[in-house]
């Protein structure tokens, strides 16, 4: 019974995802966009986020990091639970930028929002302590059947909520990330 309770306390990294490196500049001609979760509220359930194009990016449990590496220019992140949220960032080439997942408490399951680090955000100014509280740097599992089956099955939802947010009855919720919001 001990050893059971002291391995309710480890955090097991899901099967969907596996650990990197931490990378600290983007390659040339990309961008860098880090997905700061350095809290384990809600312990390690692990947030979805997708990208515009359906496409699953990561599987975020708490109290971690991931990096996304991709092309400059519009890129649209997706993330939902109790709620949605989409970020539409126009991204300039050899630049980082920050999103926070916030994760609060939800009416049936926890509230996921993802947090643009706008220039005038004020906790761009503890990026590097949430960088100390984020022990692992993960990323999607790309062996994983889970990731492709869950892409597969939430392309729907996606199509449905990029239309809502994009241009429909919702797009007074999109939230923004500019080319100048960078590091």
């Amino acid at each position: 019974m001990l050893v059971a309770i002291a391995g309710a306390g480890c955090q097991s990294i899901p099967k969907t995802t596996q650990m990197t490196a931490r990378i600290s500049q983007p390659p040339a001609g990309k961008a860098l966009v880090n997905f700061h979760r350095p809290s384990n509220y809600a312990g390690n359930r692990p947030v979805p986020i997708f990208d515009g194009n359906g496409k699953m990016l990561m599987d975020q449990p708490g109290v971690s990091l991931f990096q996304h590496v991709c092309n400059p220019g519009e890129q649209v992140f997706i993330v939902w639970a109790d709620h949605v949220t989409v970020v539409k960032a126009d991204l300039a080439a050899d630049k980082i930028y920050d999103i926070m997942v916030d994760v609060g408490m939800g009416w049936v399951q926890p509230n996921i929002v993802l947090t643009p680090l706008t220039k005038s955000d004020p906790r761009r100014a503890r990026l590097a302590e949430f960088e100390m509280r984020e022990t692992r740097t993960l990323t999607l599992n790309p062996a994983s059947p889970r990731v492709a089956q869950y892409e597969a099955q939430n392309q729907p939802r996606v199509a449905e909520i990029k239309a809502d947010f994009l241009s429909g009855q919702k797009s007074d919720r999109l939230r923004f990330l500019q080319k100048d919001d960078c590091r």
